[in-house]
């Protein structure tokens, strides 16, 4: 079962992006864990799961990786992209969806 997603800024060093082999058990640098706000139905076979960055969390960061993580703790799926800034003044959304 889904519990959060977990954001993290190591996917892309010198702005570029890494190559997931599948093999992977948790992202390259995680920055912090959160349990998901909301999980909408999207179809039969999927789920979205939304988190949000407060205005004072993780300022300045260059996020570049997201992950699902199960009540355990255990990775699900990790998604990789460029870098997003995070301003310190504005709140930054996360979604990320689950095809089962």
């Amino acid at each position: 079962k889904v519990a959060g997603i977990a954001i993290g800024d190591g996917a892309a060093p010198g702005g570029t992006l890494t190559e997931l082999t599948g093999t992977e058990t948790g992202l390259k640098n995680e920055l912090v864990r959160k349990p998901y706000e909301t999980a909408e139905k999207t179809s039969d076979t999927s789920a979205r799961y939304r988190v949000t960055l407060g205005t004072s969390e993780q300022a300045g960061k260059q996020i570049n990786e997201i992950a699902l993580y199960d009540t355990e703790g255990d990775i699900l799926a990790i998604r990789v992209f460029e870098n997003k800034i995070k301003d310190a003044d504005m709140e930054m959304i996360f979604e990320m969806e689950d095809q089962f």
